[in-house]
């Protein structure tokens, strides 16, 4: 009797086991149109409906679903409680549809719910209550429909949300109070909108706010009193309105802002108090405007500041102490100003600049000493200008410099010495000038000098004592020039040269020898004498191909950089006759048999 007790007792609970441990129905059934993924650290199901050609949200998603994708789908709208028994859902996806209209009640139910993607659809509407079924909204994307106006309540008790992307839509408008319970919100996009103005009370409340995207609309006119409320803001985006006007001490309220984009408008005047209390700030964006002179004093404020943008203004002129005030000033870009006179003192103060882009500027020749005082220069940037000669005080004083580009200017004439103070100089850019002729004491001092450009120029010669200063350089581009000897002692005066680069220039010759250390040379469009004295040469070719390719891929410059093209190295002979037109590689042995 005890033995079929037990027995029973033993059959009960292994039928007791098996009904707990088989899987519920709900576990391995999934929407017949859908996939489902369970995490496996979370045990998380994740549901993917996208793209599968849906007019109408499945109506037998798993109530344990916790992310739902329903994106790049057919409907043009959503009904009331589309997802009322989703009631553990933290992720909704409906990106990129074509949704036009939503249900006031379409997300009842949703309590849980954390991030919800609506952007890229066709929505003109959302109704006013849309929203009050999800109060855990931490993140809202809306952007790039079609939104016109908003309603004031349309974000009401949303607390918790820290991102809100509206941007890229239709509104002309925002309601004064529609933003004021979002008392955690982070990140604000506008972007791309029609916005004209701004309402005073428009962002107070957002106390927490930490980024905010107001560029791409059609702002006039930046107000004194629209940011004061924001003592949190850490970047503020501006850019590409058509703001004419900021006003005085705009932005004194804003201590903590560290970014300002105020970059593709209209702006011509700067205020003196334009940026005052911007104690923070530290790049500061105010290219492809208007502006056409610069105070002194209209930077006092920003000492912390280290990257300053005006590129592509009518700044013509730069009075002393301009940019007084930023002591910690890094990066400044003043290139396509048409800059015509600078002074001594117009870069006084700004002891730790380390980049100046005066790309595009018209000075015909720099001022004396007119970058004094900037110890920590790293790289000045003078291509694309006027400058017809290098005077000897141009550049004294710039012990740290290490970049200097002067291509693509009109420069005939390098003075005695120019360089004489720039002896950590690793790269010297000379291409597309006039220079015809060097001495001896046009590349002194420059014993760190790494990469020395000179192609497209106008120089016939090249005596040896030109470079013998030059005991580092390793890369040498003399193209496009009309160079017609080049002699042994030149070569063997660099030691430690890699890159030596003679394409089109005049050549009938090359020294009888090339230094072992040479890792490219590239001769084509030259006038190649393939005669006994090129034997030696020919030898070297054949030797080392990879020192004279035949052909290399490059990227290319200029419009299309990232194209891949492909560049010649031929060595065409044009004389004797019999050789004329043939590579010097390929001309046969039995030619140089008598040399």
């Amino acid at each position: 009797m005890q033995s079929s007790t037990l027995v029973l007792l033993w059959a009960l609970g292994t039928l007791v086991w098996a009904e707990e441990a088989k899987p519920t129905e709900e576990s391995i059934l999934c929407s017949k149109s859908c996939t489902c993924l369970n995490d496996d650290y979370t045990s998380e199901l994740s549901v993917y409906c996208s793209s599968r050609n849906l007019t109408q949200a499945p109506p037998d998603i798993p109530v344990s679903t916790r992310s739902l994708w329903l994106d790049g789908n057919l409907f043009t709208t959503l009904l009331a409680d589309s997802f009322k028994n989703l009631s553990n859902l933290d992720f909704l996806n409906l990106q990129s549809g074509q949704l036009v209209s939503l249900d006031s009640q379409v997300f009842r139910g949703l309590h849980t719910l954390a991030h919800l993607h609506l952007e890229r659809n066709n929505l003109r509407w959302l109704p006013a209550t849309i929203f009050q079924s999800t109060p855990n909204l931490a993140s809202l994307n809306l952007h790039n429909n079609q939104l016109s106006r908003l309603d004031d309540k349309l974000f009401a008790g949303l607390s918790h949300m820290w991102l809100l992307n509206i941007g890229w839509n239709s509104l002309s408008v925002l309601p004064e109070t529609g933003f004021q319970d979002l008392h955690g919100l982070r990140e604000l996009v506008l972007a791309g909108n029609r916005l004209a103005y701004l309402q005073t009370q428009l962002f107070q409340g957002l106390t927490e706010l930490k980024e905010l995207d107001l560029s791409g609309n059609q702002l006039r006119v930046i107000k004194a009193n629209v940011f004061v409320k924001l003592p949190k803001l850490l970047k503020l985006y501006l850019a590409q309105n058509q703001i004419m006007t900021v006003a005085p001490r705009a932005f004194v309220s804003m201590k903590s802002l560290r970014w300002l984009d105020l970059s593709r408008n209209r702006l011509s005047v700067l205020h003196d108090e334009t940026f005052l209390g911007l104690h923070s700030l530290h790049v500061l964006r105010l290219s492809n405007n208007s502006i056409n002179s610069l105070r002194p004093g209209t930077f006092r404020d920003l000492q912390y500041l280290e990257e300053l943008g005006l590129c592509h203004n009518q700044i013509r002129v730069l009075g002393e102490r301009v940019f007084e005030g930023l002591g910690h000033l890094e990066v400044l870009s003043l290139e396509h100003n048409r800059l015509q006179e600078a002074r001594m003192g117009s870069f006084m103060g700004l002891s730790h600049l380390a980049v100046i882009k005066l790309t595009g500027s018209c000075f015909r020749t720099l001022p004396d000493q007119v970058f004094k005082g900037l110890s920590k220069l790293h790289s000045i940037h003078l291509d694309k200008g006027c400058l017809t000669k290098v005077s000897t005080q141009g550049f004294i004083g710039l012990t740290s410099l290490r970049r200097l580009f002067l291509q693509h200017n009109d420069i005939s004439v390098v003075e005695r010495q120019s360089f004489m103070e720039l002896q950590r100089l690793q790269q010297l850019d000379l291409r597309f000038n006039k220079l015809a002729s060097l001495s001896s004491h046009t590349f002194y001092g420059l014993k760190s000098l790494d990469y020395l450009l000179l192609s497209n120029n106008l120089l016939r010669q090249l005596p040896s004592e030109v470079l013998l200063p030059l005991q580092h350089l390793s890369w040498l581009d003399l193209s496009g020039n009309k160079l017609e000897v080049l002699l042994n002692a030149t070569l063997y005066m660099l030691p430690r040269l890699r890159y030596l680069n003679l394409r089109d220039n005049a050549l009938s010759t090359l020294p009888s020898s090339i230094p072992d250390g040479l890792d490219q040379l590239w001769l084509s469009g030259n006038n190649w004498q393939c005669d006994c004295s090129a034997k030696p040469f020919r030898d070297f070719c054949l030797q080392k191909p990879l020192v004279v390719p035949r052909q290399m891929e490059t990227l290319a410059e200029g419009e299309e950089p990232n194209t891949l093209i492909t560049i010649y190295n031929n060595i065409t002979c044009t004389s004797p006759p019999n050789t004329a037109g043939v590579d010097l590689r390929d001309v046969s042995s039995e030619h140089f048999k008598d040399c």
